[in-house]
């Protein structure tokens, strides 16, 4: 007879813990936890990854083992995190390029940003309109007036890839101001930007993060407007995009956020939220990815970080292009 009580009351919790979820979110972490990092080790991304992990850690109590998947433009490690088991127990560490580019632009990859679900955003790095420190232009007005006065002689600018931020971005800023650029296909920002500084590329967007503001710093760089919401502390004197006439309200950020599938139970969801948001609180890791040139997101409730998710969405599909129309 005992024994079938016993049998009755497990039944009796496992049928609470599914109807509410609760019960069940008290046992979690009972193991080691994953966070797939789509990006290869010694990245910003992987630096960001494992500093909030080593927080995690000792939050939730267990081990939060970064794991590296590269590949397909950050695809691979989406698709990885996206087919785990919907447990909680496999996190991501996401930005735009991975979680929305890639399956907006290549439907091979198998899977699509209503998928996962938003759990807390990190941080974020502003982007900046640079030229080089020679041309005749000394605002994003000047820029664009140029531009339009010598409609046969286009600027050049860097394009890192068809589908990354930076070229959506630029496509954009040429369709507000009606003109076009001439566009230089770089594999990374380093050679574009060291090309820049030799004279041999007109423009291009960079983060303000990492040697470039330094290069704006000792004049290497001329920058123009940032592109984010609000002045930006590292160069507090760069214009604002948005108070441009003509660009009214553009704005755009590369972004570090936390994912896990869609169908995680709430309640472990809203656990690996406060953690998120208690480990992004600690001074020494605001401090570690500020010195990488992010800037740590404050905190927001579940709610808000889902809703800004979605608003990321729309955005971006209003700028990404279908795999057929993407340049090689």
């Amino acid at each position: 007879m005992h024994a079938i009580l016993i049998v009755l009351r497990t039944l009796l919790l496992s049928g609470a813990c599914l109807a509410s979820g609760l019960v069940c979110s008290q046992t979690f972490p009972s193991r080691p936890v994953t966070m797939v990092v789509p990006w290869p080790a010694g990245g910003a991304a992987d630096f960001v990854a494992r500093t909030l992990s080593k927080e995690m850690e000792r939050i939730l109590g267990q081990p939060v083992i970064v794991d590296n998947v590269p590949g397909a433009g950050g695809s691979l490690g989406a698709a990885k995190a996206l087919r785990a088991p919907a447990d909680g127990y496999t996190l991501m560490l996401s930005s735009p390029l991975d979680i929305l580019l890639a399956p907006l632009n290549f439907p091979a990859a198998g899977y699509k940003p209503e998928d996962a679900r938003a759990v807390a955003l990190v941080g974020r790095t502003d982007l900046m309109l640079v030229t080089r420190k020679d041309l005749a232009a000394d605002s994003l007005a000047d820029l664009v007036a140029m531009m339009k006065a010598n409609p046969g002689k286009p600027l050049s600018t860097c394009i890192m890839g068809s589908a990354a931020p930076h070229s959506l971005l630029g496509e954009r800023i040429s369709t507000l101001a009606g003109v076009q650029w001439l566009e230089v296909p770089y594999s990374g920002l380093g050679d574009c930007v060291r090309d820049i500084i030799g004279g041999h590329v007109d423009t291009a967007l960079v983060p303000i993060s990492g040697p470039f503001p330094g290069f704006v710093d000792n004049g290497h760089l001329k920058a123009l407007a940032a592109l984010g919401d609000a002045v930006h502390p590292r160069l507090p004197t760069l214009p604002l995009a948005r108070e441009v006439r003509g660009f009214e309200g553009l704005s755009m950020s590369l972004w570090a956020g936390l994912h896990v599938h869609a169908r995680v139970p709430e309640a472990i969801v809203r656990q690996l939220h406060q953690a998120t948001y208690a480990a992004l609180a600690k001074p020494e890791l605001g401090k570690a990815i500020a010195n990488t040139g992010g800037t740590v997101s404050g905190p927001m409730s579940l709610d808000q970080v889902q809703a800004a998710y979605l608003k990321e969405v729309r955005l971006y599909r209003t700028m990404a292009r279908p795999a057929a129309t993407v340049r090689p």
